[in-house]
């Protein structure tokens, strides 16, 4: 089972990276007034909020109701669960760290599409995905890494978890992308809220860049981002979609730059070389078109 990318599929990728990148940029800005878990809690309050009101209409219901299990399942392990890891972490281990495991999710996703997809297997996907995680080390620099067991394999269950979703979002399509993506956020938040048991939620509203800040976060990279990151998933596959683990830091850097007026270095440029080079290797070497031309999405 091959995944042809057109360039449909691909402008939603770079735009879904350039949001995502954003991100990094917005969340050490409200990271000053809120704790990690807090922050999580705020982003998906408000992209349930958003999305629900949006997209989810009384006709719906039955089907959510039918399939609960399922949409607990894509919310704690696309969301909650992986939010959680990654929040823990970043007490303990530096962001360059966790960019370096968040980009070995395409190689779950990887092994999980050949386990229980039956996707075939491509050399070219394998040293595709090789190749993008060396840029990545390269990109954030190996004398930045930090080796703290227990953060990194609670980071590596983020990714792993990351991978398993999106195997299981692609096997089974309850909803449309729009009213899978509020119904998940809610089940999400449902989960994520008792860990505000271990941080009581802190925040000064007079402070705009932190609210405004946490708004961004929530309704554009939290809510409206996933529409078509389920989009993805379902039309492309879980190995293609996942390459935007690997990109997601470029454009965090083009975003540092541009607001934070942090330096591009030579060795960073290199890395993403590599990191783009990988990329391309996973996703234009030997896929037809065959699943993304018969997707109904």
């Amino acid at each position: 089972m091959n995944q042809y990318v057109s360039p449909r599929s691909w402008l939603i990728i770079i735009s879904l990276s350039a949001m995502w990148g954003s991100a990094f940029t917005f969340i050490k800005i409200a990271i000053t007034g809120v704790g990690p878990i807090s922050l999580v809690f705020l982003r998906l309050v408000i992209a349930s909020i958003i999305l629900g009101l949006l997209f989810l209409r009384k006709e719906h219901w039955n089907t959510i109701r039918k399939n609960l299990f399922h949409i607990f399942f894509i919310g704690a392990t696309n969301i909650a669960m992986p939010f959680f890891c990654f929040a823990y972490a970043a007490k303990y281990i530096n962001a360059s760290s966790m960019a370096i495991v968040n980009g070995s999710t395409p190689l779950f996703a990887f092994v999980f599409s050949l386990l229980f997809l039956g996707f075939k297997f491509r050399v070219n996907q394998l040293f595709g995905i090789t190749i993008g995680i060396i840029g990545l080390v390269i990109f954030v620099g190996s004398e930045s890494l930090e080796f703290n067991l227990f953060p990194l394999m609670l980071a590596m269950l983020g990714a792993g978890l990351y991978g398993v979703s999106m195997v299981y979002m692609y096997k089974y399509e309850v909803l449309e992308a729009k009213q899978m993506s509020a119904v998940t956020m809610i089940a999400a938040t449902i989960l994520i809220s008792p860990f505000l048991l271990t941080e009581s939620i802190s925040i000064n509203i007079y402070d705009y860049k932190i609210v405004g800040s946490i708004f961004f976060l929530g309704v554009f990279c939290t809510g409206l981002a996933y529409i078509p990151y389920y989009t993805l998933v379902k039309r492309i596959g879980p190995i293609s979609t996942s390459i935007l683990a690997m990109l997601v830091p470029i454009f965090g850097m083009l975003w540092a730059y541009i607001f934070l007026q942090e330096e591009i270095t030579l060795i960073m440029v290199t890395g993403c070389m590599l990191i783009i080079f990988g990329v391309l290797l996973t996703n234009l070497i030997g896929n037809n078109k065959t699943n993304e031309e018969n997707s109904k999405i």
